[in-house]
């Protein structure tokens, strides 16, 4: 049985192709939701009705998708998502959907160690709340760099800079006297809430809260083509400008015509010019820089546990295994590019 609980295959061999099927179409073509369990649905309805195997009707698993993909993938929806598939809004729940999984995680393991109580000083209470802000503000950044507003993405990297360097700061420098004591069950609540609310939160809406207005003139249009390019689609700032310089010569050679008019929706035409091989290889760049930037974040976090070691403490092999993960990954990319150019 595949992801679709709704199909039962009489036939392992069945099963095992839509397995494959399912995979090549969903890791590889970034499909709209609902494409490929329609697609395996009609797979078993011809299964079930010629009695022959899935691989006899629609022979490989991967060449049917690559089919499935080039006929039924709208450009409407590919133009909508970043590197990774990913929309907008899609990236802000899963950061968050993440964060309050980590804060759920960190406050169990400080009840279980430390017992019911947390004792609450200016230090922790400051140092926490500018931290959790900058988890937020980072996952408005993330969502703003595949809604392809580059400015306001800097904009908030700013800011989660500023709130972990002031969280870091306001641990080793504000009063550690106690103020409070709070429960710890609280604050675990808490995380379950930003969890649990980030994972039911509308992908749709959340998209909605990081559109930009539609309309504008042409060089707001050009403004925004660039943004998705250099945002949504990861290319550098030398290409994307190339390709804006490029449809601005053409709007001046006929003053006439309107960036909107000729060339269509900015998402759609943007979609088309990031195609083509070089999109894998930014993914790839894309994907090695942020798994750097994490290795570097928790080496920064765990830098007194990974300084003196003590290998029986839990504390010590949460950034060890963080580290490894981040290392195995970075093997992993490097071994993808490697194969490419063979």
């Amino acid at each position: 049985m595949t992801v679709n609980t709704g199909i039962r295959w009489t036939r392992e061999e069945d099963e095992t192709w839509a397995a494959n099927f399912e995979l090549e179409l969903v890791l590889k073509y970034n499909p709209q939701k609902g494409l490929a369990d329609q697609a395996l649905s009609e797979v078993h309805e011809m299964v079930t009705e010629t009695g022959r195997s899935a691989r006899d009707l629609f022979d490989d698993p991967r060449q049917y998708a690559a089919s499935v993909a080039a006929e039924r993938i709208d450009e409407a929806h590919t133009s909508r998502v970043d590197l990774a598939g990913t929309t907008a809004g899609e990236r802000f729940t899963a950061g968050l959907t993440v964060a309050g999984f980590t804060g759920a995680l960190l406050s169990a393991i400080r009840w279980v160690r430390d017992g019911i109580w947390v004792d609450v000083s200016w230090a922790t209470l400051t140092s926490v709340s500018a931290l959790a802000a900058a988890t937020v503000v980072a996952c408005v950044a993330v969502a703003l760099r595949t809604a392809g507003r580059v400015p306001a993405m800097r904009a908030c990297i700013g800011a989660f800079a500023v709130g972990l360097v002031g969280g870091i700061a306001a641990a080793s420098l504000l009063p550690q006297r106690e103020l409070f004591s709070l429960p710890a069950p609280v604050l675990l609540a808490a995380s379950v809430v930003v969890m649990v609310g980030a994972h039911w939160l509308p992908d749709g809406t959340a998209d909605r809260w990081f559109a930009r207005a539609r309309g504008g003139d042409s060089e707001a249009w050009l403004r925004r083509l660039d943004g998705l390019l250099r945002g949504r689609h990861g290319m550098s700032a030398a290409d994307a400008r190339g390709h804006v310089t490029e449809a601005r010569s053409h709007l001046a050679a006929a003053p006439e015509l309107t960036a909107q008019g000729e060339f269509g929706d900015v998402e759609i035409y943007a979609s088309r010019l990031a195609d083509g091989p070089g999109r894998k290889r930014r993914a790839q760049r894309r994907r090695l820089l942020w798994v750097g930037l994490l290795a570097v974040l928790v080496v920064v976090a765990g830098s007194d546990e990974l300084r003196s070691p003590d290998v029986a403490s839990f504390r010590f092999w949460v950034p060890v295994l963080f580290l490894a993960s981040c290392a195995a990954d970075m093997v992993q990319v490097w071994r993808d590019v490697h194969r490419q150019k063979r």
